[in-house]
């Protein structure tokens, strides 16, 4: 009898051991069992309360823990909208590219495309450094209009639009006047001639058909600053004065 307890002790012993670890390996189990709705519940008070980096972590972490979850465009686009948030545009600019690659014509592309230009303007320098960024938001808010006619974002995009023109313009005058304070008028002509050729009705049209005249007297060029002034006065009425005392100035009439 001894001999048989001996044996079988030991044997209760591990079969005990091993009913515990199961149960225990089937709670633990049972008690992390993953919520995908509960976690998008508690990032979106997180983006309502504007604390983007928490509702970021349960936006990825859904992403993460329900594989199926991983390109949804809800949590692409919020994932996007955090980064924006925090003022991380080139964060967010991958992010929306990333959704517009996924999903092209799901019903929040146009809203993607917008705030992808809009990660390029909110970027945009002064007028006197390059000018790279304004072209990237000029291109970004005419694909929106081109890609995604009639869309709610169109008459918004249009006017982020005109202004990166304008803005262009405004960088283009002052290149200008930079070679024609150096007396380089050739270089001062072509980019006076650029601006008004390619940014009709700017706010610097104005500046640069008055200064087109002065660069084209500088190298006594007279009738080719007269038909520029006349255009000028034609264009701008109270400009026409101005116009006149500059050929005037020069020793001759527009």
């Amino acid at each position: 009898m001894l001999g048989i307890w001996s044996f079988t002790s030991p044997m209760k012993k591990i079969l005990f051991i091993l009913i515990i670890s199961v149960l225990s390996a089937a709670c633990a189990e049972k008690q992390e069992v993953f919520d995908p709705t509960a976690v998008f519940s508690r990032a979106e008070e997180y983006m309502q309360k504007g604390d983007f980096e928490n509702a970021r972590k349960g936006y990825q972490e859904i992403q993460e823990k329900a594989p199926e979850k991983s390109y949804d465009p809800s949590l692409m686009l919020r994932i996007a909208d955090t980064y924006f948030g925090e003022e991380k545009y080139e964060e967010a600019l991958v992010e929306y590219r990333s959704f517009l690659t996924y999903h092209p014509v799901n019903k929040q592309s146009a809203y993607a495309q917008y705030q992808l230009a809009m990660c390029s303007y909110q970027q945009l320098s002064t007028i006197d450094r390059d000018p790279g960024m304004t072209r990237t938001a000029l291109r970004e808010f005419q694909t929106l209009i081109t890609k995604y006619p009639r869309s709610s974002y169109e008459e918004e995009a249009r006017k982020y639009s005109a202004i990166c023109k304008d803005r262009l313009a405004q960088y283009e005058l002052y290149v200008a006047r930079f070679y024609a304070k150096k007396g380089s008028y050739v270089s001062a002509i072509g980019r006076f001639t650029k601006l008004l050729d390619d940014y009709p009705g700017s706010s610097a049209e104005k500046d640069a058909l008055y200064e087109l005249g002065e660069s084209y007297l500088g190298m006594g060029e007279r009738e080719k600053a007269r038909a520029v002034l006349e255009k000028l006065s034609r264009l701008y009425p109270s400009m026409a004065e101005k116009a006149a005392a500059l050929m005037e100035g020069a020793g001759g009439a527009p």
